[in-house]
C-alpha cells in the first residue's frame, strides 16, 4: 500500500473517530445538562415549597414587624430574595430594597408567581432578575400580616444551578476530549493494523502481478477476515503457479512438436502479419527469423507462395502442388477460429524425384531388356526357321550367348544395386592393401589391355579397414569403364595416398572424357552421357551407381572430375585401417 493511501486512510480513520466522539460527547452533554437541570429544578421547587411555608410561619410568628425589617429578617434565615406584594401589585417589603434603589411596580397579572397567588395556590415562575443579576426561580404564596393580605415571594437565585450545569457539561466534554485522544490513538492503531497486512497483501498482489507464485506468504494476519483472504491469495497463488507449470510445459511441448516437424508450418493473423513459423519453414521458404508479426509479404519473394499466403487469410484454399525453382512443395492451408490461417509446407522433391527415378528405371531397365532379348528372339527363329550354314548358325549362336550374358550381367547388377539399397548386404570389414586389390582386379582385363596396347600401372601406398569383396568391385567397376572409354595405347592410373583417417584413391584414363553437365548425374542408375555409345560398348549403366552405394556403404565417398578428350578421373575415399 503506498503511502499517500496510507494517510488517506488514517485520516478517515481519525476523522471518522472525532467525529464519532464528538457527536456522541455533545448528544451526552446535552442529555445530561438537561438531567441535571430538571432534577436540581425539581429540588429547588420542592425546597422553595418548604421555605415558603416556614416564611408563612415566621410572619405568622412575628407580626408586628414591617415589612422590610421582616423581608431581611427571612431572607438572612433563608438565603434567598424575599418580597412582600399586595394582591394589587404594590411592593411593601423588599430584602433587596436598600440595596436596588426603591420597590419595583409590578404587574400581578404580568407575573405568573404572583397571579397563582392571588388565585389561592403556589404560584411559580423562573425568570431573569435584574435586580439580582441572574437567572432566577420565584415561589409565592398569598399570607396575612396584620390582618392584611399580602403575598409573600421568595427568589432563589439558579447560580448553583447553573454552575451545577457546567460542572456537568465540563466534565463530560472533558471526558469526552479524553475519549477523543483515546479513540485517536486506537484508531490509528487499529489503522496500523489494518494497513499492515494490506501491505503485505498488497505486496503479494504485486508480486502475483509480476508472475511470481506459489510463494509462501508469510504468517497470517491477527485478523480474521484478513487471514482468511491471505489464506485465499496462497491458495490462489498455489493455483495459478499449478496451472502455469502446466499450461508452460504443455506449450513448450507444442512448440517442440511443431519445431521439429519436417513440414514446414505458418500460423498467419487476419491481415497476414506472422504469427508462428517453425524452423522448416523458415528453410523451405528460405526466409530469416521474423519478426513478431511482420507482414508475410515482405519476408517471402516468390510470387507463387506469397499470393497463397496472402490469400489464405481471406478465403480457404484447397491443397495443391507448388513448384518453386527445383522444389516441389505441397501447400496446404486451415482457417484458424481467431481470425487468420495457418498454411503448413511438405517438401515432396525426393518424393518425385524417385519418382522419377523410379519411372526412368522402368523405361530403363525395359530397354535394355529389350534389345538383348530381341537379338535372342530373332536369331533362335531363324535357327528354327532355316538350316542355315554352320558358320553361320555358329555366328547366330555366338550372339545369344553375348546377349544372353548382357542379359545376366544386367540382372546380377540390379540385383547388386538392390541389396545395397535395401540393406540386404553387410559388409564384413579387413585392413587391406588396396594396391594388391587394384592389381587382382586389373586380372580380369589385362589381356584386353595388352591387346590394345593399355598402359596401367598403380602408384602410392596406404591401407584401407574396407570389405574385400565390395573394394575387389568398386575396382572392377571403375577400370571396366575406364577401359571401355579408353582408345587403344591409352593409359589407366590408380593412385593411393594416405590422409589420416582416411585413404584417398583415385581411378584416371586418358579417355574420351565427360561433358561437364552429365557430371553431376553419372552415378544415377542407367544415366549415359552418350546413350548410343555405351549401349554399343555393352555397359548396363549400374556400374558407377553400385560403386557409389559400394564406397558410402564403406564409410567413404566418391565424386568424378572430367573433361572431353583429356580423360576421366573418378576418386573416392576409405578409412584407413587401424
Amino acid at each position: 500500500m503506498s503511502a499517500q493511501v496510507r494517510m488517506r486512510v488514517w485520516h478517515l480513520s481519525v476523522a471518522a473517530v472525532v467525529v464519532a466522539v464528538l457527536l456522541a460527547t455533545s448528544l451526552a452533554a446535552s442529555f445530561a445538562t438537561s438531567s441535571v437541570r430538571r432534577d436540581m429544578m425539581a429540588a429547588l421547587r420542592v425546597r422553595m415549597d418548604g421555605e415558603l411555608r416556614l416564611a408563612e410561619r415566621l410572619v405568622a410568628r412575628d407580626p408586628s414587624q414591617a415589612p422590610d425589617s421582616l423581608a431581611r429578617a427571612i431572607a438572612a434565615f433563608l438565603g434567598h430574595r424575599v418580597t412582600f406584594i399586595t394582591p394589587t401589585g404594590q411592593v411593601v417589603g423588599d430584602s433587596y430594597a436598600s440595596a436596588g434603589g426603591g420597590p419595583e411596580p409590578p404587574a400581578v397579572e404580568d407575573l405568573p408567581e404572583l397571579a397563582g397567588a392571588v388565585r389561592g395556590g403556589v404560584g411559580r415562575d423562573v425568570r431573569y432578575d435584574t435586580r439580582v443579576g441572574a437567572p432566577t426561580a420565584y415561589a409565592a404564596g398569598l399570607t396575612r400580616l396584620r390582618g392584611r393580605p399580602l403575598i409573600l415571594r421568595l427568589g432563589a437565585p439558579l447560580d448553583q444551578v447553573s454552575a451545577a450545569v457546567s460542572r456537568t457539561r465540563r466534565a463530560i466534554w472533558t471526558a469526552g476530549l479524553l475519549s477523543a485522544l483515546l479513540g485517536i490513538a486506537l484508531a490509528l492503531l487499529m489503522a496500523r493494523m489494518l494497513t499492515r497486512p494490506l501491505d503485505r497483501l498488497t505486496a503479494r498482489l504485486r508480486r502475483m502481478a509480476g508472475a511470481h507464485f506459489g510463494e509462501d506468504g508469510g504468517p497470517r494476519p491477527p485478523i480474521v477476515e484478513m487471514g482468511r483472504l491471505a489464506a485465499a491469495l496462497d491458495a490462489l497463488s498455489g493455483e495459478i503457479a499449478a496451472r502455469l507449470t502446466e499450461l508452460t510445459r504443455e506449450r513448450d511441448e507444442m512448440q517442440g512438436v511443431v519445431e521439429h516437424m519436417a513440414e514446414g508450418v505458418v500460423a498467419l493473423t487476419e491481415d497476414a502479419r506472422v504469427l508462428r513459423t517453425n524452423r522448416a519453414a523458415l528453410e523451405l521458404l528460405g526466409i530469416p527469423q521474423p519478426e513478431a508479426y511482420a507482414p508475410i509479404g515482405s519476408l517471402v519473394r516468390q510470387p507463387e507462395i506469397r499470393e497463397l499466403l496472402e490469400r489464405s487469410v481471406i478465403e480457404p484454399v484447397e491443397a495443391g502442388e507448388l513448384e518453386v525453382g527445383e522444389r516441389h512443395l505441397l501447400a496446404s492451408s486451415r482457417p484458424l477460429a481467431q481470425g487468420g490461417a495457418v498454411t503448413t509446407f511438405l517438401d515432396i522433391t525426393e518424393i518425385r524425384r524417385l519418382e522419377r527415378v523410379r519411372r526412368d528405371f522402368v523405361a530403363n531397365a525395359s530397354h535394355e531388356l529389350k534389345t538383348p532379348l530381341t537379338s535372342v528372339r530373332g536369331f533362335a527363329e531363324t535357327l528354327l526357321d532355316d538350316d542355315p550354314p554352320e558358320a553361320l548358325r555358329l555366328q547366330f549362336l555366338e550372339a545369344i550367348r553375348n546377349n544372353t550374358l548382357r542379359m545376366q550381367r544386367l540382372v546380377d547388377d540390379l540385383l547388386d544395386l538392390s541389396r545395397l539399397e535395401s540393406g540386404g548386404w553387410v559388409a564384413h570389414p579387413e585392413d587391406l592393401d588396396p594396391a594388391a586389390v587394384a592389381r587382382d582386379a586389373w586380372q580380369a582385363f589385362a589381356e584386353e589391355g595388352r591387346r590394345r596396347g593399355m598402359r596401367y600401372e598403380v602408384v602410392g601406398e596406404g591401407r584401407v579397414h574396407a570389405d574385400r569383396h565390395a573394394l575387389m568391385q568398386i575396382f572392377g567397376n571403375l577400370l571396366e569403364n575406364a577401359l571401355r572409354h579408353t582408345p587403344d595405347g591409352g593409359a589407366i592410373t590408380v593412385r593411393i595416398q594416405a590422409r589420416g583417417d582416411l585413404v584417398g584413391i583415385e581411378v584416371a584414363d586418358t579417355g574420351e572424357g565427360i561433358p561437364s553437365r552429365a557430371l553431376p548425374r553419372i552415378f544415377e542408375r542407367f544415366y549415359r552421357a552418350d546413350p548410343a555409345r555405351d549401349r554399343s560398348l555393352g555397359g548396363t549403366g549400374l556400374g558407377l551407381s553400385i560403386v557409389r552405394h559400394l564406397v558410402r556403404a564403406g564409410g567413404g565417398d566418391v565424386k568424378a572430375e572430367s573433361e572431353l578428350g583429356r580423360g576421366t578421373t573418378i576418386r573416392f575415399t576409405l578409412p584407413a585401417a587401424g
